[in-house]
């Protein structure tokens, strides 16, 4: 359990929260979404809750409905934020998918200008934006690989994130959680695709998450020993392992996935539930910002489920598929 705050000045902004709490989707919520045997069936599930007045009436306009739900849970979080370093850090992944998209752009049509930084140019990230922009153009121009744009942002976003909540605790804890969860996907996969002619370890090097327990040097490690080897490793705490028995059925649900050709989604879904067990510990503090962050999250996660559960009922996917799309936690 790590030391939250005790800043008073955000008891009013707790009250709206708890206030709020309540209508966050619950299990058999999700079962009912997830049951739906249409996308009509899901979108008339979707009119019984409190996303019904982002809804034009139609299943044409889901998605610009949780477009709207999106904004009005950013805008929650701006009125009710009350320092500014936290503001700026939830702006930071639209900030980031916007540069993704800009420069992606730029890259496919081989232009020789940039994307536009100038969010960045008065901050003291300006020098390390340009920095990564060029390597990642130059890494573009001789692999034309798209991902490497995603890898070298998320990466570059971390770091930023990780610097303007350098003086909330808890968020750093958060944020280094998901370096861990991210790290290990990236081992995992890497594992899954490991040939002979492929650098592993460099593209390990290159997609590592700052910020976590885990250490470079030991995922390298990892990376060429047998899953066996590898879960003990990562899954005990020193002494006799690097990493933390809660990555125990993430990592083992990655070795089933790689060795039986499963899909990915539940590791997936656990490393999202690992992330939300940590902002849980929120749910009795009296003080400080962490609460008003943890519903912006939690919010944040309902939607991502119900974007996934709706593209899924568009996909036709079977209920058993759909199951692992829901990360949960009571």
């Amino acid at each position: 359990m790590i030391k939250l705050s005790e800043d008073p000045k955000y008891g009013f902004a707790i009250g709206r929260v708890r206030a709020l709490e309540p209508g966050l989707m619950d299990r058999s919520r999700y079962e009912r979404f997830i049951r739906a045997r249409s996308v009509e069936e899901f979108v008339a599930a979707l009119a019984e809750t409190a996303y019904a007045r982002f809804l034009d009436g139609d299943s044409a306009g889901v998605a610009q409905a949780f477009d709207r739900a999106a904004q009005e849970t950013g805008d929650f979080l701006s009125a009710y934020a009350l320092d500014d370093w936290l503001v700026q850090l939830f702006r930071t992944p639209a900030t980031f998918r916007k540069l993704k998209r800009a420069f992606k752009n730029v890259l496919s049509q081989a232009k020789a200008d940039g994307s536009d930084l100038s969010e960045f140019e008065a901050t003291e990230w300006n020098t390390r934006v340009e920095e990564v922009f060029a390597d990642t153009k130059a890494a573009f121009a001789r692999d034309h690989d798209p991902a490497a744009v995603d890898v070298a942002l998320d990466r570059l976003m971390q770091e930023i994130e990780l610097q303007i909540a350098g003086r909330s605790e808890f968020l750093n804890g958060y944020f280094g959680l998901h370096a861990d969860t991210e790290n290990l996907r990236t081992l995992v996969r890497l594992k899954a695709n490991q040939k002979e002619d492929k650098n592993s370890a460099g593209e390990m090097e290159t997609a590592f998450l700052p910020g976590g327990t885990l250490m470079l040097a030991g995922l390298l490690t990892a990376l060429s020993q047998p899953w066996p080897a590898v879960v003990e490793l990562l899954a005990k705490p020193p002494p006799h392992g690097v990493g933390n028995e809660s990555f125990h059925d993430y990592l083992e649900q990655g070795r089933i996935a790689v060795t039986e050709k499963r899909s990915f989604t539940r590791m997936e879904r656990l490393g999202r539930e690992l992330e939300l067990r940590y902002l849980r510990q929120t749910r009795y503090a009296t003080f400080g910002h962490e609460p008003l962050v943890t519903f912006f999250l939690l919010r944040e996660n309902e939607m991502r489920n119900l974007r996934l559960l709706y593209a899924a009922k568009l996909a036709g996917r079977k209920d058993e598929e759909t199951q692992d799309l829901v990360a949960y936690v009571e």
